[in-house]
């Protein structure tokens, strides 16, 4: 069957939807996955509304791109077939919030800052993609979070998952396989987290070092301690420079992030037990408190996103604590193809990013597939994993941002063809060209 051109889906969805919830075709761009333009983009504003997108999708074996905010809209392969965006945004709604039993239910749609008004934690939308903060080497992964799940799968049938209680352990947990699936399984439009009350007061202690192994040491020493912060990260000059909150970061080669919380006397010991470790080796410290760790660890957060100062290219390496060095010295093996990249390493949970902000043309797209070819051998190598989260399509083109396909890929497509048969949710995209 033929994809609907744009006037005939947007008239057909129009009617399903009513009006408000289609897009002007002047606005399509805006919705692009690569170089595709979908053929419509739609906004409804409730689960109903997106199974009616999903049921008529499937009559017209149209594939679907589920977004939400878009920051993670480049992370996937080209898009392999022409379809329709749906816009999860305005299905931003509280649902359900029991501080007493300590759970919440949000709409997919709910962003960030609208949570972080409420004492609850951040919202679905890593989910589908399956991103986490600086904070999870204390919190863990949004996954680790969440108790129960809602979806709009392709025949736009609605069910659930899990459910809006801790202690909740019947049937199969579909929630951690929906959970970095990147929406080729089902649409996430509702999700259940349990929470847990915030730290009374923030604080974070800013160490600049000389050095690799000087830095990775006094790190890793911190994080054995009995007073270790809630997120411990590594970052050399490069990504250090691309935070504004650091100021000036003369004459340090490596800055250590030390993020802490918690009762404001548990806090002042940890921040003077911390500079007392650290002071010895390091070349300039700092000591930052409330708003401005708060606006550091948003900075932070935001790095690989940031669409003031977005890399062209940023690679999440995932590995084990000890393979902290690996990665802070990834920038050797590439700096042929590419200058060195800018790194954020998590000391406590493993992996980090390399993110690169130079202007990278078609004529070296070769090269620099090949450079990240090598960052994937390597990682894995190494016992770990790497995925490109984002490049110029000129490279996307020529390697699988996921990497080598991985032992479990015969179940993955059995997964695929049994909850997606016809192949509509963000075709190609994920690992393999699922």
């Amino acid at each position: 069957m033929t994809t609907p051109t744009v006037s005939t889906a947007s008239a057909q969805l129009a009617d399903l939807l009513g009006p408000d919830a289609v897009v002007a075709a002047n606005q399509l761009r805006q919705y692009g996955i690569g170089t595709l333009t979908p053929v419509a983009a739609v906004r409804p504003i409730d689960r109903g509304g997106v199974a009616s997108a999903m049921a008529w999708a499937n009559r017209t074996n149209t594939a679907v791109y589920p977004s939400g905010g878009r920051t993670q809209i480049d992370l996937g392969n080209p898009a392999t077939k022409p379809g329709i965006a749906l816009d999860l945004t305005r299905l931003n709604h509280l649902v359900d919030f029991q501080p007493a039993d300590l759970t919440i239910t949000a709409e997919a749609g709910m962003t960030i800052e609208q949570l972080q008004s409420l004492p609850v934690p951040p919202s679905a939308a890593p989910l589908a993609t399956g991103t986490s903060g600086p904070l999870r080497s204390t919190y863990g992964l949004p996954r680790d979070w969440l108790i129960g799940i809602s979806v709009v799968d392709p025949r736009g049938v609605q069910t659930n998952a899990g459910g809006k209680v801790v202690k909740n352990v019947t049937g199969y947990d579909l929630n951690r396989l929906y959970t970095g699936s990147l929406g080729t399984l089902a649409v996430i439009t509702e999700a259940t987290f349990k929470i847990a009350p915030a730290p009374a007061e923030w604080s974070a202690i800013v160490g600049g070092f000389s050095g690799l192994d000087t830095t990775a040491t006094a790190c890793q020493n911190l994080q054995a301690q009995h007073f270790a912060p809630l997120g411990l990260h590594i970052l050399n000059r490069s990504a250090a420079q691309r935070l504004a909150a650091l100021g000036d970061i003369e004459p340090a080669d490596y800055i250590a992030i030390a993020i802490i919380g918690g009762r404001p006397s548990s806090v002042q010991r940890r921040q003077k037990e911390t500079v007392a470790l650290w002071k010895d080796n390091a070349v300039l410290m700092r000591n930052l408190k409330g708003d401005e760790t708060v606006a550091l660890t948003a900075a932070l957060t935001d790095l690989p996103a940031n669409p003031d100062a977005r890399p062209t290219i940023s690679v999440r390496v995932n590995s084990q604590p000890a393979g902290l060095r690996d990665i802070l010295g990834m920038e050797l093996p590439v700096a042929t193809a590419l200058p060195p990249p800018g790194v954020v390493a998590d000391v406590g949970f493993g992996g980090g990013r390399l993110l690169w902000w130079n202007d990278c043309s078609d004529t070296n797209a070769q090269a620099i597939a090949e450079a990240l070819q090598g960052i994937h051998a390597a990682a894995v190598a190494s016992g770990g994993s790497a995925v490109v989260e984002r490049c110029p399509i000129s490279v996307k083109r020529r390697l699988d941002v996921w990497g080598p396909l991985p032992s479990s890929m015969t179940v993955m497509r059995r997964l695929k063809a049994q909850f997606d048969p016809a192949g509509i949710l963000n075709p190609g995209r994920f690992i393999g060209g699922l």
